[in-house]
């Protein structure tokens, strides 16, 4: 049985030639929506798109995407997944056949071309010639920081980026294709919790949604586009559109997009253990912001911790490392991920990660620093990282860390290249 989220409310879907994209979570019924989330949404919903793509008579995908410009000569920028625009085996290529088709909200649909795509961090923009005038979206700026500061608090700067702190409200937009080309809406909360996935820009969210959802904007209260929803079962994930715009911007000057790498897995230093933050803070009372390492990648850290399956870290002594290891892969042998695929499964196992030097771990990084500058720049955040890191591709960065039991530490080390794209389910 296919369901289908309309109006923030899941229902039974009718029959179509799209039955296939069925939901694969559902878990609640928005059927309520209050007068803040509908208000949020009609800001934006004009600006919400259905899309379409085919290879030759062959369906290959149905999502949405966001009007983000329209310039003087007609055309207008969409701003999608690359989800929509991949091959049908999964391959990072564009099918040389691809025919995509943009519908509005009243009906009308236009042909699309591919302008811009990135496989790594599953964006793409779409191009289409318009004959009326379209409404485009407004971005903002998010700013994920909670600090943690035991001083007395003083006035800070204001700052144009949306504060988004765990359990504020988001809500994640789509557009039917075949239905009326209905908005539909599924309201949730930003979570800090970690998706887990191969590109570590990605942020959680409760929303309820399907995979038509996949490439539309995930929105705030005030209607803005703070991210791009992707959907990973059995999550709804958005990557910030502090990002996107970072990708934009790299194509507009005619450069590469950037894909920087440390061989790190990060937090944000309010999500860690409570039992390390008192450490933490008992040695360094002062600080107020900060990532901390949570993974190293890399021979060099075989002390460094392992997630167990209550997704808390534990501590490993070297001399209990291989035994560890061992039961990690078999574990992990029975939970592998596979990415169906046209051509059969493919399977990728994270052990490889582990015989894979890095700059983390060539420098010294480990498992437990806290990381307060990157460069010039303070760290209060895991965006802020992001971004801080953003243009060192191949260059020297110097890190400042806070590591317990020695102190203040500078690190300095040689930014790398992303070493393989990351498997996307959607």
């Amino acid at each position: 049985m296919d369901w289908l989220w309309r109006h923030g409310r899941s229902m039974r879907r009718r029959s179509s030639s799209f039955s296939n994209f069925r939901v694969v979570l559902q878990s609640k019924d928005y059927y309520n929506l209050d007068a803040d989330i509908k208000s949020a949404v009609l800001k934006i919903s004009s600006s919400v798109v259905s899309i379409t793509t085919r290879t030759g008579e062959n369906m290959l995908f149905v999502g949405s995407g966001t009007i983000i410009e329209y310039d003087q000569q007609g055309f207008a920028t969409v701003l999608t997944s690359a989800t929509l625009v991949r091959g049908p085996d999964g391959a990072t290529l564009i099918p040389a056949d691809l025919k995509i088709e943009v519908y509005l909200s009243d009906g009308k649909f236009y042909e699309g071309q591919v302008s811009f795509c990135d496989f790594h961090y599953n964006i793409a923009t779409i191009k289409i010639k318009a004959t009326t005038s379209l409404s485009t979206a407004t971005f903002r700026y998010i700013d994920d920081s909670v600090t943690v500061d035991l001083r007395e608090s003083v006035l800070v700067k204001h700052s144009t980026h949306l504060k988004l702190r765990p359990g504020d409200r988001v809500i994640a937009l789509g557009r039917d294709c075949v239905d009326h080309h209905e908005v539909m809406a599924s309201p949730g909360v930003f979570s800090a919790y970690d998706c887990r996935h191969d590109c570590k820009e990605l942020f959680l969210t409760t929303c309820v949604v399907t995979k038509l959802a996949v490439g539309g904007p995930l929105i705030n209260s005030n209607g803005e586009v703070i991210g791009v929803n992707f959907f990973i079962c059995p999550f709804n994930v958005f990557i910030p559109i502090n990002i996107v715009a970072k990708c934009l911007e790299d194509v507009k000057r005619n450069r590469q997009v950037a894909r920087p790498w440390l061989g790190v897995q990060i937090a944000n230093l309010y999500t860690a253990d409570l039992e390390k933050l008192d450490k933490l803070y008992q040695e360094f009372p002062n600080v107020s912001g900060g990532v901390i390492i949570e993974q190293v990648v890399g021979k060099g850290n075989m002390g460094s911790r392992m997630r167990t399956k209550a997704n808390h870290w534990t501590s490993l002594p070297v001399r209990n490392w291989f035994k560890a290891k061992a039961l990690h892969e078999n574990d992990r042998k029975r939970k592998r991920i596979k990415f169906i695929t046209d051509k059969g499964d493919r399977t990728i196992s994270r052990i490889k990660e582990w015989q894979r030097s890095s700059p983390a771990s060539v420098s010294g990084l480990w498992a437990g620093d806290v990381i307060i500058k990157c460069g010039d720049v303070s760290v209060d955040s895991h965006l802020k990282f992001v971004e801080a890191l953003w243009d060192k591709e191949g260059k020297l960065l110097e890190l400042v860390l806070l590591r317990p039991g020695s102190g203040e530490q500078t690190v300095t080390l040689t930014v790398g290249s992303f070493p393989e794209m990351p498997g996307w389910y959607l």
